[in-house]
C-alpha cells in the first residue's frame, strides 16, 4: 500500500493526573505495589522536588520544572503518570515499559477513549511523498510504445531517532522502491541512494504542516518538474530491507524542527498479544494523517508480496482496522502509545477487516541493525547486514501456553535444526540435524551481553541481525532431551554479510 499502500496504527494510554502536593495512592498495581504518596519535599528557584512513595516502602524523587506558559511543567500545577514513568527510569535504571510501569506500580484502567494517547503520537508521524523517473511500456497498433514519466506515491512514516544531525524516520521498503525506476531515476536521484529503483526524491510533511505535492513543468528532459510546498521536508534514503519490507530515511534534525520542534520518537513495545487495541494513523489516500482503530485479530502469519520481481514471504500479524493506500510505512500502537507494528499490506477495501502489518520484533532488529551499519563510519557498509550462522531451522511441536498471572497468552515452538553448512559457524559450534535451539548469547567487548530466547524458528533472524564483528556468539540447544551450551566463537567481518 504505497500511496497506494497501508497504514499506521496507534493506540493510546489513560494517563493518571496526580496534583502538586501529597496525594492519595492509586490502588496497588498487578504485582501488590502501589503509589502510596507524591509529595513535594523541597524547592530550588522554579525547580520543585518531589518524592513518591510506594507502598512497599521503597522512594524515589524527581526534579519538575516549572514554567510560566505550561512548557516546562504547567506552572507547577501537575505531574503527570508519564512524568513519574520517565523520573522512575532516570532515577533506578530499570528498563521497564510505560505500560509496564503502570501494570506494576498503578491500578490504571484504560477506557475505550484514547484520544489523549493519539494526541501524544501524533508528533511522531508523518506523510511520504516518493518521486520516480519511470519508463511505461505499452502495446498499441504501432507496436511497443515507451513513455518516460515522473510519478509519484504517497506512504507513511514514523520517527524512530532524533540526534543532534539527524531525525531518523521508519517506513516501508516498498514506499521508497519502484521496479518501473529507469536509469535517469539513479541520473537525477537527489536522495543519495545509489540505487536504480529507489525513489530520486522523497519528501516528508508532518502531522499539522501538511502538504501536496503538484506536477508542474518540464525537468531534467521531458519529465515534469514537482512542486512540494512550504511544509516539505526533503529525506535521505539510508538503507533498507525488501525481504522484511523496512526502509530507514532521514531528515536534517534542524530542518525538521524548523517545522515543528515538538516532534518525538516513537516507543517500542516489548510484544503485544492477539485482542490489543491496534489504532492506525497513516497518510490514507495521500491525502493526509488519519485514524483508524480494531484489534491485533491474529499474532503471527506468512503472507507474501511482490515488490520487486521477486514474490516474497513476511512475517506478519493480522489487525482489524481499517487501511488504505497511503497508510503503508506508518506505525501500530498499543494502548499505552508503544508500537506494536508497522502497517505494510491489506486484502483490499471490499476486506477491511483483514489487513496486516509487520510485528515490533521484525521492524526493531532491522531499524536497528540498518542505523547501526549507517552509522559505523564504514562506506561499505549499508543497508540490513546479517551473521551468516550456515544453518536453516523448522518448528516442531507448535503449541499455545497461557499464562493465568498475566493472563495472556502466546504460541511457542520448537525450533529444529533442520541442516548445518560444512565449514560454517553452527558446524565450528557443534550443532547437528535434530537439535533444539532455545537461545542465542552474544557478548561484546566489553563484557556486555545480550540473551535472545529463542520461542519461534523466525527468532533465529533477530539474533543473526543483532551479531557484530568482535561479538562472542554461544547457542544453547537441546539434544536427546538434555541442554547443553556450545562454546563460544567470535564473529569476524567476514562472517556477516548484506542480505536483501
Amino acid at each position: 500500500m504505497k500511496g497506494r499502500k497501508t497504514a499506521v496504527v496507534i493506540a493510546v494510554a489513560l494517563i493518571c493526573v496526580l496534583l502538586v502536593g501529597v496525594l492519595a495512592a492509586c490502588a496497588d498495581g498487578q504485582d501488590g505495589v502501589g503509589i502510596k504518596s507524591i509529595e513535594k519535599t523541597g524547592t530550588d528557584g522554579n525547580v520543585d522536588t518531589y518524592t513518591v512513595t510506594y507502598t512497599d516502602g521503597s522512594t524515589f524523587s524527581f526534579r519538575v520544572t516549572n514554567g510560566t506558559d505550561g512548557a516546562d511543567g504547567t506552572d507547577g500545577s501537575s505531574v503527570t503518570a508519564l512524568d513519574i514513568y520517565n523520573q522512575y527510569i532516570l532515577s533506578s535504571g530499570d528498563d521497564i515499559t510505560y505500560g509496564e510501569f503502570i501494570d506494576k506500580y498503578m491500578d490504571v484502567t484504560v477506557g475505550t477513549d484514547n484520544s489523549a494517547a493519539i494526541a501524544s503520537v501524533l508528533r511522531s508521524v508523518a506523510s511520504v511523498n516518493t518521486e520516480f523517473y519511470e519508463t511505461d511500456t505499452s502495446w498499441g497498433p504501432g507496436g511497443i510504445t515507451s513513455t518516460d514519466s515522473t510519478a509519484l506515491y504517497s506512504g507513511s512514516a514514523v520517527i524512530y531517532k532524533i540526534d543532534d544531525d539527524y531525525t531518523y524516520f521508519i517506513t516501508n521498503y516498498h514506499v521508497v522502491y519502484s521496479a518501473d525506476a529507469n536509469a535517469d531515476n539513479l541520473a537525477y536521484s537527489e536522495s543519495g541512494a545509489g540505487e536504480q529503483n529507489i525513489a530520486r526524491k522523497i519528501v516528508i510533511y508532518l502531522y499539522g504542516s501538511e502538504g501536496s505535492p503538484t506536477l508542474g513543468g518540464q525537468a531534467n528532459g521531458s519529465y515534469q518538474s514537482v512542486s512540494y510546498g512550504d511544509y516539505a521536508i526533503e529525506c535521505e534514503y539510508v538503507g533498507g530491507s525488501e525481504q522484511n519490507d523496512i526502509a530507514l530515511i532521514r531528515a536534517e534534525t534542524s530542518a525538521v524542527k524548523a517545522i515543528n520542534s515538538d516532534v518525538k520518537e516513537i516507543t517500542f513495545a516489548d510484544g503485544y498479544d492477539v485482542g490489543d487495541t491496534a489504532i492506525v494513523i497513516g497518510n490514507t489516500g495521500g491525502d493526509g494523517i488519519s485514524v483508524t482503530e480494531g484489534v491485533v485479530s491474529v499474532h503471527s502469519e506468512n503472507i507474501t508480496l511482490q515488490i520487486s520481481s521477486q514474490t516474497t514471504t513476511h512475517r506478519s500479524m493480522r489487525v482489524d482496522a481499517s487501511m488504505y493506500g497511503g497508510n503503508s510505512g506508518g506505525g501500530c500502537f498499543n494502548v499505552y502509545g508503544e508500537l506494536i507494528g508497522v502497517p505494510h499490506a491489506g486484502n483490499g477495501e471490499e476486506e477491511q477487516g483483514i489487513n496486516y502489518a509487520i510485528p515490533v520484533d521484525t521492524v526493531k532488529s532491522v531499524a536497528d541493525n540498518i542505523y547501526y551499519y549507517a552509522c559505523d563510519s564504514d562506506d561499505s557498509t549499508s543497508g540490513l547486514n546479517a551473521l551468516i550462522l550456515g544453518v536453516t531451522v523448522t518448528e516442531d511441536n507448535s503449541k499455545y501456553v497461557y499464562d493465568e498471572a498475566a493472563e495472556s497468552g502466546k504460541i511457542v515452538a520448537d525450533t529444529v535444526v533442520n541442516s548445518v553448512t560444512d565449514g560454517g559457524i553452527a558446524q565450528s559450534l557443534g550443532l547437528q540435524a535434530g537439535d533444539v535451539i532455545t537461545s542465542v548469547t552474544l557478548t561484546d567487548a566489553d563484557g556486555e551481553t545480550d540473551d535472545i530466547t529463542i520461542e519461534r524458528s523466525y527468532m533465529v533472524a533477530y539474533a543473526t541481525y543483532a551479531a557484530k564483528a568482535g561479538d562472542r556468539i554461544t547457542i544453547t540447544y537441546t539434544r536427546d532431551g538434555s541442554s547443553h551450551t556450545t562454546s563460544g566463537y567470535t564473529v569476524q567481518s567476514g562472517d556477516i554479510q548484506n542480505v536483501w
